[in-house]
């Protein structure tokens, strides 16, 4: 009798030690494709998320050669007709020339003719305002040329090619330097108003805050269909420097607000957004201990603000 219960008790371990090691792998199995399945969610936002960045920088790239084209047709229109100026008073040069030729050879019955030749073209050159288009169409270049050239330095500022990692610097010059690049998405359209601080530096990754910035400009710019007016701030506070965007757009339903910051979630059409442009921005924010929050009305328009941690001073060293 004890023989059969000790068989059946041993049995029964076995049944449940074979039922639980079963369950176990099971769940270790779900664990690591549920794992395996992260992963390759992770992966594939990580792809959306740099093919967005791709798709930031190329729209960036395109409002540049249009800000980078209208200064260099009409430079390359004024040089063209710098040429012709500078072909016409080549030809009233050789005019004057060819009477001095002409006098320098007749005998004296012909001088007086060929002084009222001389005469004559010299007095049209005297009245050619040919020199001083040219020196105007010149000077216009130049200043395209300067645009151009200013253009550029604040492209190479706003990606920081030359530069990896963090850095101190200045965000009103940040704010500037966005402004530049999406100058044409607000020429003509939008009111800019720069209400800018006296403000201490910050440490952080310039090229991010860069895109930070960019991206509160743009979709400030497509809050607001015809015309508006954007405000730009910043103002030191105790330990950080806050940036506001504030526009007079359509603003943000209050059901739409808490969910403006969340991967993937856009009200834009089917094709016009993915939804990831304040995501990344909230996630560059907080990767820099700093906070970014909203506040809008719909009808009347919305403000953000972002706040970055000053810069630390280093430490006095003891005498």
């Amino acid at each position: 009798m004890m023989t059969a219960m000790l068989a059946i008790t041993t049995v029964l371990a076995l049944a449940a030690a074979a039922y639980f090691f079963l369950r176990e792998r099971k769940l270790r199995a779900g664990l690591s494709q549920n794992e395996e399945e992260a992963k390759k969610r992770e992966a594939s936002q990580a792809q959306v998320i740099h093919t967005t960045k791709l798709a930031s920088l190329g729209q960036m790239v395109a409002g540049v050669a249009h800000e980078i084209n209208t200064p260099l047709g009409f430079v390359k229109s004024n040089v063209e007709v710098v040429s012709d100026l500078i072909s016409e008073y080549e030809a009233a040069v050789t005019k004057v020339m060819t009477g001095v030729d002409l006098l320098l050879s007749l005998d004296a019955s012909m001088v007086d003719r060929a002084k009222a030749a001389i005469q004559k073209a010299r007095i049209e050159l005297a009245r050619a305002t040919t020199l001083n288009e040219a020196r105007e169409l010149l000077e216009d270049s130049a200043e395209g040329l300067k645009q151009m050239s200013s253009l550029v330095l604040n492209l190479k500022g706003f990606a920081r090619v030359d530069r990896d990692g963090m850095d101190t610097i200045d965000l009103n010059d940040s704010i500037r330097s966005a402004l530049t690049i999406a100058g044409h998405q607000l020429r003509d359209r939008i009111q800019v108003v720069q209400e800018l601080g006296d403000v201490p530096k910050v440490k952080c990754m310039p090229s991010q805050i860069n895109q930070v910035f960019l991206n509160m400009i743009t979709n400030a710019a497509q809050a607001m269909d015809d015309e508006g007016k954007l405000t730009i701030r910043s103002v030191a506070k105790p330990n950080v420097v806050e940036v506001s965007f504030e526009d007079t757009g359509h603003g943000i339903p209050d059901d739409v607000l808490p969910k403006i910051f969340d991967p993937f979630f856009t009200t834009k059409p089917v094709g016009e957004g993915t939804g990831l442009g304040l995501s990344i921005v909230h996630k560059i924010i907080q990767g820099h201990g700093g906070a970014i929050r909203v506040k809008s009305q719909v009808g009347k328009g919305t403000t953000f603000f972002v706040e970055l941690p000053i810069a630390q001073k280093p430490a006095a060293k003891a005498a």
